[in-house]
């Protein structure tokens, strides 16, 4: 039947039913003023747990603490950053022992020796006996220095003193000194660069790599606090969310409760509510449990030591998830990032470093050219000896009258006796052919070329990482515009159903979903404000801009704040 079919009269008494449903359901309708002192009433009834964070308020243990303030604490104490900070101290001292074989040694020998063997020849008999015996005594003197030129000298002061029967033995004992000083300094091989001097440039280029490798741990380290921060923040809020989802559910079984007391709802309702209000306490159970999961992590990032303070006390967050729009430029960004990234500079120390090894190597194949020389004098002293001459018959003094004397006279005349001897040379070695280094070269040849393909694969990791990090902003911020309208569509909803609900034109359990979405709503805006928030540590890591110019000085402190460490 259409609608043009249907008689007037039926018309008229549909309408007529019709006002009379609307004007007893207006009679069920709880007036405003009603519905307000009903839910002060139910308000007087409801019994909410302190939070963590309430509850350290009222103990007085709450520290409030700022995003900056938080980000300080973990560079000053965090063992990471002192573990990493150590590192510098040990790669210095690297770089001291590279400088070692630079430092000048002396070498002292003392000695003593005695030989006794038989006489076999004219020329040294033994004056007494049958056989020849040498008493003999040093004290010696070595001064050696290396230059970084490539060179390096030698000083030797040895001094003697010998004892023996032969019978032609001019002096005895007889003392014996000589000073002799050695030089070497390459001309062609090993004149710019040397096994030492490319050590040096090594350990100066690793502890480059480390202070890099450093302000990429202090950088990580900073992003890592900075997102347990919004995770803290994230995990109080959230509490607050399931709090006021347990109030509701709270308010929603007084309510029942009197609508049974009345007569306008079944005693099921009651059941429902309460059981919705158990399910909605245990999420709040474990909405406190994460808190207190999440500060810990956050206590271990900030704190080097167990018996620390802030073990003891409650981190209450200083900042709010409010949204904050982030403006970044896609090629500033990326430019940005191929400029400050650790990778990039530490993949720049490692070349020079295979530069200098090629230096070296190629080096190790020219000619070796060598100037050499030395000078030296001596000086021999002993008691006067006589011999008899086979002719007269008469002593006869066979030796230089200045040489006759003790140690102190053996000294004197090196000195000033003119005994004296002198060198100068050249020293050539030609290698016709050196496989071993040319095998050096090539395998550093070939080092550099992976080298340079790796800065290829870092820089485009880098674009990739830019535009993930800018595009996940960008979604991030239309996920929170689009959480905030569901948290407000849910609101509404949630009011309009109360209301319905109130006139009688909706059911209980519709009321506690309703309830369910606006926690849930609340619950995915949070967590899109804080995902934005992370979106912009991200970023902000990828570009390596988080660390500031006083951070790194305050990280470099980090292990001196270690107690086991003092």
């Amino acid at each position: 039947m259409t609608f043009s079919s249907v008689s007037p009269w039926r018309v008229g008494f549909a309408k007529a039913a019709l006002s009379v449903v609307l004007s007893l359901s207006m009679a069920f309708i709880v007036p405003p003023a009603r519905v307000s002192i009903a839910q002060d009433s139910a308000l007087q009834h409801i019994s909410l747990p302190l939070s963590p964070i309430e509850k350290a308020e009222k103990d007085g243990a709450a520290v409030r603490v700022s995003l900056k303030d938080i980000t300080k604490l973990a560079l000053q104490n965090n063992l990471d950053i002192a573990i990493s900070d150590t590192n510098e101290e040990l790669y210095q001292q690297k770089l001291i022992q590279a400088y070692g074989p630079y430092d000048p040694t002396i070498a002292v020998g003392l000695g003593v020796q005695s030989t006794k063997q038989p006489n076999t020849n004219l020329t040294n008999r033994s004056t007494q006996g049958a056989s020849n015996k040498i008493d003999y005594a040093n004290w010696n003197f070595k001064f050696t220095q290396y230059f970084p030129t490539g060179g390096g000298m030698m000083a030797t002061y040895n001094s003697s003193r010998s004892d023996t029967n032969q019978a032609f033995a001019l002096f005895s004992p007889q003392y014996n000194a000589s000073a002799t000083v050695q030089f070497l300094q390459p001309l062609r091989r090993n004149f710019r660069i040397d096994q030492y001097r490319g050590t040096i440039k090594l350990a100066n280029l690793d502890l480059k790599i480390n202070d890099s490798q450093f302000r990429q741990r202090v950088t990580d380290t900073i992003a890592n606090i900075q997102a347990q921060y919004w995770d803290l923040v994230a995990a109080i809020h959230d509490y607050e969310i399931k709090r006021e989802s347990v109030k509701l559910a709270q308010i929603t079984v007084w309510n029942n409760q009197k609508k049974v007391e009345f007569g306008t709802l079944a005693p099921i309702g009651i059941t429902e509510a309460q059981a919705d209000k158990a399910s909605r306490e245990v999420d709040l159970i474990v909405a406190e449990e994460k808190i207190y999961n999440v500060e810990n992590a956050l206590r271990a990032l900030i704190s080097s030591d167990r018996y620390g303070e802030i073990w003891q006390k409650t981190i209450v967050p200083a900042e709010t998830p409010d949204f904050k729009e982030y403006k970044v430029d896609l090629d500033q960004a990326i430019d940005t990032a191929l400029k400050n990234r650790t990778e990039l500079e530490q993949l720049e120390l490692k070349l020079k470093q295979a530069d200098i090894g090629y230096q070296y190597n190629k080096d190790q194949m020219k000619w070796q050219v060598d100037l050499v020389g030395s000078f030296g004098m001596v000086g021999v002293s002993g008691p006067q000896t006589y011999v008899t001459d086979p002719t007269t018959g008469q002593p006869t003094i066979l030796i230089d009258p200045s040489l006759v004397g003790g140690i102190g006279n053996a000294y004197k005349t090196l000195f000033i006796g003119g005994y004296t001897n002198w060198s100068v040379g050249f020293n050539v070695q030609i290698p016709l052919r050196n496989r071993s280094v040319e095998a050096q070269l090539g395998q550093i040849k070939v080092q550099k070329r992976q080298l340079f393909m790796n800065r290829k694969q870092i820089e485009q990791s880098i674009l990739v990482d830019i535009r993930n990090a800018v595009q996940h902003i960008e979604t991030s911020r239309k996920a929170v515009e689009t959480a905030k309208v569901a948290r407000e569509l849910a609101k509404q909803q949630l009011d309009g159903e109360e209301q319905r609900f109130q006139a009688g034109l909706s059911e209980n359990f519709r009321v506690l979903d309703r309830q369910r979405g606006l926690s849930s709503a609340q619950g995915i805006e949070l967590q899109a404000l804080i995902a934005y928030k992370k979106s912009i540590i991200t970023l902000q890591r990828a570009m390596n801009t988080l660390l500031e110019s006083n951070d790194f000085e305050i990280a470099k402190s980090s292990a001196g704040n270690v107690a086991e460490l003092k």
